[in-house]
């Protein structure tokens, strides 16, 4: 697509209307301070904006991790996964301007979480399956994914812009591409790390797992409801992966790490999954497995009928720790906590499932794995109630 081309960058300013006019500045140029309130507010958002925006080389690598992570799950003896990508910045600028002006630019409602919700849903993926000669004669099965570039045509179709609306995203598009704004305010927006060994630095009463003897199978046949998402299945089903002694492997959320899922996440984190390599292989490998957060999602994603977990399903987003406590819609500091079966329990980072009785089941780390722990001693900054979580009373 060839964007719409008014006279330069200067010329797209001079014509954006006020809203974006006053946004695109505070979200690539820079108003580092302000004196008023109004001004102050627009900041924050902007730099929150900005942020999601200039990281979103992370959150499509995460995406996409947990795109394979799914699909190798859904196929049985793969011997090796090869993923292609072909993104470049210019989809991102696309999915920049597109998606600001279907929200004309309003700060108030273009939060981190829309933008990733947004920006990661646009990606398609082709599967397929092909199958080499390998050393001895051997036959591989390869499972092959490629990523597929956004159309922002097609994009455009999809989100029914008029004539006027895609004249703005172009505008959009040219004022990024010609700024160079993404390259220049990178450094404004640091990422921290992800901690690829889990939550090592709480105390507390720890209880590993696997008492129930190391089962793969998920057993829904207690859940109250399992046709619906609710607070006292999810906490079920934590106690369950508990019990089977389920491992921790960064980005997994219950899927069974296979021998080409685990050299897939070797070769996706080097410095991450591969620096507890050994570990895993010695105590995860052919088992379930699941990060803190990834141990919520495997419940909302989970098909009662196939029991598959099947990735981005039942209105489950992709969330992370932080990204689930703060995009709850009810939500309080530990000294406000109310006694309900199901909830989370968040600190900066890391989230676990509250059972009751002053419990949690979390997926604490790659040295242990899921554990159940007390609730007090572990340094649990708040509580909330889980979007997408139907919250029901106690039987």
């Amino acid at each position: 697509m060839e964007s719409k081309r008014f006279g330069g960058v200067l010329t797209v300013l001079i014509l954006l209307p006020a809203l974006v006019f006053a946004a695109i500045p505070n979200l690539f140029f820079g108003y580092g301070s302000s004196n008023t309130k109004d001004i102050a507010h627009m900041t924050e958002q902007a730099l929150t904006a900005g942020g999601a925006y200039l990281s979103l080389e992370g959150f499509e690598k995460t995406y996409i991790d947990s795109m394979v992570t799914g699909l190798a799950g859904e196929y049985e003896n793969i011997d090796k996964i090869e993923v292609s990508s072909t993104l470049e910045e210019e989809d991102l600028l696309w999915l920049i301007a597109i998606n600001s002006a279907a929200h004309q630019q309003n700060l108030n409602e273009i939060t981190a979480e829309e933008i990733q919700s947004f920006c990661t849903a646009r990606l398609s993926f082709g599967p397929s399956l092909d199958f080499l000669t390998g050393e001895g004669d051997l036959i591989q099965t390869v499972l092959k994914v490629e990523v597929q570039k956004p159309d922002p045509e097609a994009l455009m179709d999809q989100l029914g812009f008029d004539d006027e609306a895609r004249t703005w995203a172009g505008a959009l598009y040219e004022v990024l591409s010609e700024s160079g704004a993404l390259e220049k305010y990178r450094d404004r927006f640091p990422v921290p790390p992800p901690s690829y060994e889990g939550d090592t630095a709480g105390g507390g009463s720890i209880t590993p797992g696997g008492a129930g003897g190391g089962d793969n199978a998920i057993d829904i046949s207690a859940f109250i409801s399992p046709g619906t998402k609710n607070n006292l299945d999810l906490a079920a089903y934590a106690v369950q992966a508990w019990e089977n002694g389920w491992g921790y492997v960064w980005g997994t959320y219950g899927s069974v790490l296979t021998p080409s899922l685990f050299d897939y996440k070797l070769r996706q984190y080097p410095d991450g999954v591969g620096k507890y390599a050994d570990f895993i292989r010695n105590n995860w490998l052919n088992r379930r497995t699941a990060d803190c957060v990834g141990l919520i999602k495997g419940y909302g994603w989970l098909d009662a009928q196939s029991l598959e977990i099947r990735y981005g399903t039942n209105g489950m987003p992709d969330y992370g720790a932080n990204q689930m406590y703060q995009s709850a819609v009810e939500s309080g500091t530990m000294d406000t906590m109310p006694e309900v079966v199901g909830l989370a329990v968040w600190k900066s980072g890391h989230i676990g499932v509250y059972i009751g009785n002053g419990y949690v089941i979390e997926a604490m780390g790659t040295k242990y794995g899921v554990v159940k722990t007390e609730l007090a001693g572990r340094g649990w900054e708040g509580w909330c109630k889980i979007p997408s979580i139907h919250y029901l009373e106690e039987p």
